[in-house]
């Protein structure tokens, strides 16, 4: 049996489709520099290479992972859009907002300059900024018809230069915001590591130099003490003021009588009480309380982990040593995540509404702390497909208004149209989470999905115009993406050390996330060799994709 490998992808745009992104993500695992290629790029990449042959994909698909990825982007930034205006949030959009305009200035004017085909100009922002919510907002507007074309050049000629744009300066973007955030600190003589822990002591955010030791000390373990003749008569809330550790009472045994852990409950002798508490609390309670005892019935409990999700205004703004949950609750932070950002597990994090608190207690008690602050993030697996279907087809209709101003339309378009709406439902959902519920695994899965829907598709389309676009730009287009990767940096980070006054360590992350950029990020973080930079890119990255998706409709709306 003959099988025509062409013809067979041709005529089967599904086989294609998962062809391109299988392969994609292989590429995607290779390393540069240290540095993963990544998912976006390898599938572009695989793309590319497929639409070179004269294979492309229906515009379909990427509308379809476009919406999938615009508005689960907003439904991730929803619990944190507002409450990020807390700490440094000003900063955070100021940050933003520099970086976002200035690359859109140096877009522009070497558009102008290199005299560029109307959509290259839109592609180069977002491909030199890493940043594909602005490609999203860009071809939404010119598929809705938001786009200011000259005479002569058609909506599929201006989506094909978008595409070829982007795919010519991603990789070029990506690298060089790597390799200019990696040089930064030697170059500026800035010592990155101490940076990080100037910023870490000043925000309290230091326990103890070793890390490891204070991990294995602070894990929680439930333990029985039988009170000693003679000290008898204190409350387990005077017991619990005298401990040098945290730790909290489970159950106190009197006789043949188990009696709840009341605080204002007095021990008296022969008591035998359950902690759980920290291996430091139980070298106290062994000192102060007791000899240990082994009780079925006092010990009849289970150490577990949650992801508990900070919904509770009064937890919002609060740092996790204020809440002091080992002693009210019998629960230890172990982690905490912030738009997709792991952040130092300090006691002087301050919360803010949508974080994941990652925490190991006795599982009544996490599910009574759930109760109080949020809720448990793996008790919620279903996805609101209801609301999320309604929040796509509101989000599109709401792209639809269009006002006129003189001659000027002005529109959300569809890109913003779904960001907004995500947005909300994502912010209405922490203020209720039984509605529009997207689980974590299932939002990762939808926005990365899109993305890569959205980048087989762009690869497979711009493939055959490539080879010409490189030709016809040559080192045009690839020096326009070194002005426009380059110089909203330089910008960014002379306003937030000047005007900002931001810490080094956090400014580098904050660029890394007003760039959109993970890569970089990861790179930071091992060149500080602290969680500091994470802060600040989950600081901007929030802010910087709503900007930038208006970026990329504004670019071909004038």
């Amino acid at each position: 049996m003959e099988i025509q490998v062409y013809e067979l992808l041709r005529d089967n745009w599904l086989l294609l489709l998962f062809l391109v992104l299988g392969l994609g993500y292989l590429v995607g695992n290779l390393r540069i520099f240290g540095t993963p290629v990544g998912p976006t790029i390898g599938v572009i990449l695989a793309g590319l290479v497929f639409g070179h042959f004269g294979l492309s994909m229906n515009a379909g698909v990427s509308s379809f992972g476009f919406a999938l990825f615009i508005f689960s982007v907003g439904i991730e930034a929803g619990p944190s859009f507002f409450s990020a205006f807390r700490e440094d949030g000003p900063k955070y959009i100021a940050l933003a907002a520099i970086v976002a305009v200035t690359g859109f200035t140096m877009a522009r004017l070497l558009a102008h300059v290199f005299d560029f085909e109307p959509g290259f100009d839109a592609g180069l922002l977002a491909g030199a900024l890493t940043s594909t919510p602005t490609l999203a907002g860009a071809q939404d507007a010119i598929q809705s018809g938001l786009a200011t074309l000259p005479e002569g050049v058609s909506p599929a000629q201006a989506l094909e230069n978008v595409g070829v744009g982007y795919a010519i300066t991603y990789l070029v973007g990506t690298v060089l915001v790597i390799l200019v955030i990696r040089q930064v600190p030697s170059l500026l003589g800035i010592d990155l590591e101490a940076s990080a822990r100037a910023y870490a002591r000043e925000r309290g955010l230091v326990k103890t130099d070793d890390a490891r030791s204070v991990s294995a000390e602070m894990l929680p373990m439930i333990r029985a003490y039988a009170v000693l003749p003679g000290t008898g008569g204190k409350t387990l809330a005077q017991r619990a003021a005298e401990v040098g550790q945290a730790g909290t009472p489970l159950r106190v045994r009197r006789g043949n009588e188990l009696l709840d852990p009341d605080p204002d409950l007095a021990l008296e002798d022969g008591d035998i009480v359950s902690l759980i508490a920290s291996l430091q609390t139980h070298r106290w309670a062994q000192e102060h309380i007791g000899p240990e005892v082994l009780d079925t019935e006092l010990l009849d409990f289970r150490v577990g982990a949650s992801a508990i999700i900070i919904l509770a205004p009064h937890v919002v703004g609060r740092s996790v040593r204020d809440l002091d949950l080992p002693r009210t609750h019998g629960c230890w932070v172990t982690g905490i995540v912030r738009a997709g950002i792991e952040l130092p597990a300090s006691d002087d994090v301050v919360l803010h509404k949508g974080d994941r608190l990652q925490l190991i207690g006795e599982e009544e008690r996490l599910r009574e702390l759930a109760q109080e602050i949020g809720y448990i993030e793996e008790e919620v697996e279903e996805t609101d497909l209801v609301t999320f279907s309604f929040g796509i087809a509101g989000g599109i209709l709401l792209g639809l208004f269009v006002f006129k101003l003189g001659g000027l339309a002005i529109g959300l378009g569809t890109a913003g149209g779904l960001l907004l709406m995500g947005i909300a439902i994502g912010y209405l959902s922490s203020l209720n989470p039984t509605f529009g519920r997207v689980p974590g695994a299932a939002r990762y899965l939808l926005k990365e999905l899109g993305l890569t829907l959205m980048m087989a598709a762009i690869g497979l389309n711009a493939g055959g115009g490539i080879v010409e676009g490189l030709t016809q730009l040559g080192p045009a287009i690839l020096l326009s993406a070194v002005g426009v990767a380059i110089v909203p940096l330089a910008v960014g980070y002379a306003a937030g050390r000047k005007l900002l006054k931001l810490n080094p360590a956090l400014l580098l992350g904050s660029l890394t996330g007003a760039m959109t950029s993970t890569p970089a990020l990861s790179v930071v973080t091992g060149a500080a060799k602290s969680g500091v930079p994470a802060i600040g890119y989950a600081g901007t990255y929030t802010f910087a994709n709503v900007m930038l998706t208006f970026a990329g409709a504004y670019m071909l709306m004038l």
